[in-house]
């Protein structure tokens, strides 16, 4: 099969322009990656959080007691007063193991059905038997309203007209539900960001009126790149999680994101995301699906706005020194490191002053010299504890088996 190649005529863009929607997956990727089961109500601090900084599109879950849960999560925030009346929460509704689930749909109080999507994952499975069809029908004589579909795909061959053609054959079937909204699911995270350019520039050619999302995994490290990519070939909506929370090696950072629209004037909704609720966000979300803090992830990493002294010199001599804390380490330590903290400290005659300067250094080398042994010890001590604490309790595969064996004994 040929490979895609780029419609006649296509322009990309890259700054200066606005989306429709960025869609968060934190809570249910987060609860799929968490090797501990999260109680839904532990989860609500972090929803406000996410509401806050401005995003209003949430995908909740998609466990078999999600949808409970999710009645239960807005009546709570409703009751809090704590729920915009544009949020709309997702539920990914997996077509191969959907129908034990319906009755908890079926029962969903009406005034609540405003707040929900259903977005349709396996969209494939029996379509000889039309169970996608017949599943949006039964939900929509129920009350709901917002669908979406989530099309699974293997990249790890790139994508030629033979997968195109697959993926347009399910958008095809999607329309004719009249479902308007499309995730393109990088499911194995192997897609590559030239491939997403092609794929996104086709896709916004022969579809101008869908909505189009890319959900990135971030398997090769190119979750951000294949993000933002699909935008600036056509598609009108983002979807990522805070701190890049995700199943395997995560999903895009929105707390990235967000630092990139605004470097580029890339608005949602002709809107900016909350920068100060976006980080607590991204940091909350660790301590809800109970991930060790990132100490130097972009924008969120919780010393990222921490420096080597000894390096300062870089920045300030491009002009781009900030007002952030500064530390000091044996590489660092240079003459001319030490004249520099002695002037920013009014101290002028005596960072002028060669043997000052040299007894500084040698009392700060003795500091440091202790700190790490020290310091290496305490942390070979947690270092272990946090192996241990991922390494038990944990309910695996094998474990249903013995489950199995013993009740039947």
């Amino acid at each position: 099969m040929a490979l895609l190649k780029f419609p006649d005529n296509h322009k990309p863009r890259y700054s200066d322009f606005s989306i429709d929607g960025i869609l968060d997956e934190t809570l249910r990727e987060g609860a799929e990656r968490c090797a501990f089961s999260v109680p839904a109500e532990d989860k609500i601090p972090l929803i406000s959080k996410i509401l806050e900084s401005g995003v209003r599109d949430v995908v909740y879950g998609s466990g078999p007691n999600d949808p409970t849960h999710l009645f239960q999560t807005i009546n709570d925030l409703i009751e809090k007063d704590a729920l915009p009346a544009d949020a709309r929460f997702s539920f990914i509704m997996l077509l191969n193991c959907h129908e034990p689930i319906m009755a908890q749909f079926e029962s969903f109080p009406d005034a609540l059905k405003q707040y929900v999507t259903i977005s349709f994952g396996m969209v494939s499975h029996k379509a000889d038997e039309r169970l996608f069809e017949r599943t949006t029908d039964r939900l929509r004589s129920w009350g709901f309203e917002s669908f979406r579909v989530s099309l699974l795909n293997n990249f790890s061959t790139g994508i030629d007209e033979g997968s195109y053609e697959k993926i347009t054959g399910d958008i095809d079937r999607s329309l004719a539900m009249d479902i308007q909204t499309v995730r393109i699911n990088d499911s194995l995270g192997t897609l590559y960001p030239e491939a997403m350019a092609v794929l996104a520039a086709n896709l916004r050619h022969q579809y101008p009126r869908t909505d189009f999302c890319l959900h990135a995994h971030n398997d090769r490290g190119l979750g951000l790149q294949n993000a933002l990519t699909s935008l600036y070939h056509g598609f009108n909506i983002i979807e990522g999680g805070f701190a890049g929370t995700g199943n395997r090696s995560g999903l895009p950072a929105i707390e990235i994101l967000e630092l990139i629209f605004r470097e580029r004037n890339i608005l949602i909704n002709g809107h900016s995301l909350d920068t100060d609720a976006v980080i607590d966000a991204a940091r909350l979300s660790e301590r809800t699906f109970l991930s060790m803090p990132d100490l130097y992830r972009p924008v969120s990493g919780h010393i990222v706005n921490q420096e080597n002294m000894g390096v300062a010199n870089i920045p300030a001599f491009l002009g781009a020194a900030r007002e952030i804390p500064y530390f000091l380490n044996s590489t660092g330590l240079h003459d001319a490191t030490v004249q520099r903290i002695l002037l920013d400290e009014g101290l002028q005659d005596e960072s002028d002053d060669p043997a000052i300067v040299q007894e500084v250094k040698k009392e700060l080398d003795a500091i440091l010299t202790a700190t790490y042994p020290r310091k290496h010890h305490e942390f070979e001590r947690m270092r272990e504890e946090l192996v241990q604490f991922y390494a038990s309790d944990v309910v695996y595969a094998s474990t249903v088996g013995q489950l199995v064996r013993h009740l039947v004994r």
